[in-house]
């Protein structure tokens, strides 16, 4: 590399490292709190996480593709099982299971590796695209630095968020393990492939269209909303460059062909599996069936403002809109809106949300970043340098705000990483049992192929799978697994029962904002703001249906029904809160084994 090249990255890695050091800073938080007594867990961002690193350890410990830590169920001869989002998105899973089993890491540690170097590299692609764009390295390592520290800015989210709203926190959105965390880079990657293919000479065009198509190739098994924004920017790209630019299109078209041809290449296997997926899938991930516009989201606002700031300076004669860098600038405003808006003709719309906080949030600020800069610099002077000192303050703010971000939940950070962490101790007690309590081995046959825990408090099941390889009872995620509705609401049912739970409870806790028992009853698309665009509220009638149907499966509860999934552990916290007298009724516990907050007892079903 030249000593210019090595000079123009070397901004780059300085903007990445602020990039890493704030993204860090939960898990600093962590380290910070538990100190001596930290038992290894990662410090979550999105609640989200503790599934993603739960299969992600299945992978480290040698199980199949298909498989669902959670149930403890697996693909093995003689007993499929269908295809599920891990299994279908399995690159980046892959990626951080393979190196992860080598170097003997479990996927607590792999998640804290992956939140220092995703974020590295993310930055690091953001600046590679920029320069390419617009030949400053200076400017390109602040743009990235300014796309990365304003993400939730640019979603409405973070501490903005707090304006409006007292449900949730996020503050670096992009951080949310492994998805969209570890594909995240390859987007920005594809998108300077593409550029690349379209300035390159002819001669190279081929080449760069072909990186482009096998980038986009790794996209699709990666995570759906990075692959379908990245084929709506290149639409939206293809379009811009045939209008602007139709005498360039002769030498250009095979390598937009190309690109389309890989695409299709792994899109047919892509569809294959999804064809495979559980019959379930559809259901829990509440797919809208409407056909009206989205047009007031954040993303879709800034990127439309960028494209009024483009013609007006075109029509001013501030730019050439036909040059190459416009041309970007425009497509990655025009992105948001057709990501949001694509249910207008397709008539179907799945959690749009994610592309407002994953992906549309960020390259509608990247859209923002090209345009000021090609703006500011106008077609006479397009190597006119910037102040060092104009850079300097740029990227404090930037800086500023990502730490105001980042800093701002510290208290919520503490919280739950104090609860995370103590919980991950008494579900590290239960994975020593499982290479030492020979009694409660594995099986093929019945439901639960793996020893059944109940666990009364949900964030300790949801972490469990986690450090633990055995199945639970129940889960508040339960209704994104493979189980048929009816054994979904039998586990459910179960679960409020051996926990105590009556009915004057339940429908109490069924009339809270934000339930978790509510999200299991009716769905989390009804409970939690924008998971569904067509979500209706719960209605007393619903609620009272509801604790009917549990009153009467609580009533009617027989040896029979206990032993329908033979619990083997269960693990309740050691104040004594939970009323395990209906537990007692059908199992015995022994003395118990405390750790930290929690007590785990060994039960058998009584004879």
């Amino acid at each position: 590399m030249s000593r210019s090249g090595i000079e123009s990255w070397k901004w780059a890695v300085w903007g990445a490292l602020a990039i890493t050091l704030l993204s860090v800073y939960p898990q600093l938080v962590m380290w910070g709190v538990r100190g001596r007594e930290w038992n290894g867990s990662f410090a979550e961002v999105d609640g989200d996480e503790w599934a993603y690193s739960a299969y992600i350890q299945a992978l480290i410990d040698g199980r199949p593709r298909r498989n669902d830590p959670y149930t403890g169920r697996e693909e093995s001869p003689g007993h499929p099982v269908p295809e599920s989002l891990f299994s279908i998105q399995f690159v980046p899973a892959y990626a951080i299971a393979g190196p992860a089993r080598l170097l003997g890491a479990s996927s607590s540690t792999a998640f804290i590796a992956l939140a220092v170097l995703a974020p590295f590299f993310s930055c690091l692609a953001i600046f590679w695209l920029i320069t390419n764009v617009i030949k400053d390295h200076r400017l390109a390592a602040v743009g990235s630095v300014v796309v990365l520290c304003f993400g939730a800015l640019g979603a409405g989210q973070g501490v903005v968020h707090l304006l409006t709203s007292d449900y949730g926190y996020s503050s670096f959105l992009f951080l949310r393990r492994y998805e969209p965390l570890a594909p995240f880079p390859l987007f920005f990657v594809f998108c300077v492939f593409v550029w690349r293919m379209l300035t390159a000479e002819q001669r190279f065009c081929i080449a760069w269209s072909v990186v482009a198509g096998l980038t986009l190739g790794l996209l699709i098994f990666s995570y759906f909303y990075l692959w379908t924004s990245a084929v709506a920017w290149f639409m939206c790209m293809a379009l811009l460059w045939v209008v602007a630019r139709p005498k360039d299109l002769r030498t250009r078209v095979w390598s937009f062909a190309t690109i389309l041809m890989l695409a299709l290449g792994a899109v047919a296997p892509y569809a294959l599996l999804l064809s495979r997926r559980s019959v379930t899938m559809d259901s829990r991930q509440k797919m809208a069936l409407s056909h009206a516009p989205d047009l007031l989201r954040i993303p879709e606002l800034l990127g439309f403002g960028v494209i009024v700031l483009i013609i007006f300076s075109a029509l001013r004669g501030r730019i050439n809109w036909r040059a190459p860098e416009s041309l970007f600038a425009a497509s990655f405003a025009l992105m948001p809106l057709v990501v949001f808006n694509q249910q207008v003709i397709t008539g179907r719309s799945l959690q749009p949300f994610h592309y407002e906080v994953f992906i549309a949030n960020y390259v509608a600020l990247l859209s923002a970043v090209l345009a000021i800069v090609i703006i500011w610099r106008r077609p006479q002077a397009m190597e006119q340098p910037v102040r060092q000192r104009i850079l300097a303050r740029l990227l404090f703010v930037a800086i500023l705000w990502g730490l105001i971000e980042v800093v701002a939940p510290t208290k919520l950070i503490v919280r739950i990483s104090q609860f995370t962490d103590r919980a991950a101790a008494i579900c590290q007690r239960l994975g020593q049992l499982a290479k030492t309590d020979k009694a409660r081995s594995y099986t093929t046959e019945g439901p639960d192929p793996r020893p059944l825990v109940l666990a009364s408090d949900d964030k300790v099941a949801l972490i469990l799978p986690t450090f633990a390889p055995h199945a639970l009872l129940w889960e508040s995620h339960f209704d994104f697994l493979d189980l048929h509705p009816n054994e979904r609401r039998e586990r459910f049912y179960k679960y409020l029962y051996y926990t105590g739970i009556d009915e004057s409870r339940f429908a109490k806790e069924l009339g809270q904002p934000m339930s978790t028992l509510a999200a299991a009853a009716f769905g989390h698309e009804r409970v939690i703001p924008d998971q569904s665009l067509l979500a209706k509220p719960i209605t007393g009638e619903e609620i009272a249906k509801e604790v009917a149907g549990y009153q009467a499966y609580a009533s009617s509860f027989t040896r029979e029904k206990a032993a329908q999934h033979l619990l083997s552990y269960v693990i309740v916290p050691a104040d004594g809160s939970i009323d395990l007298s209906n537990l007692d009724r059908w199992y015995e516990r022994d003395r118990g084994d405390q750790v930290g907050d929690h007590i785990l007892y060994r039960v058998q079903l009584r004879p």
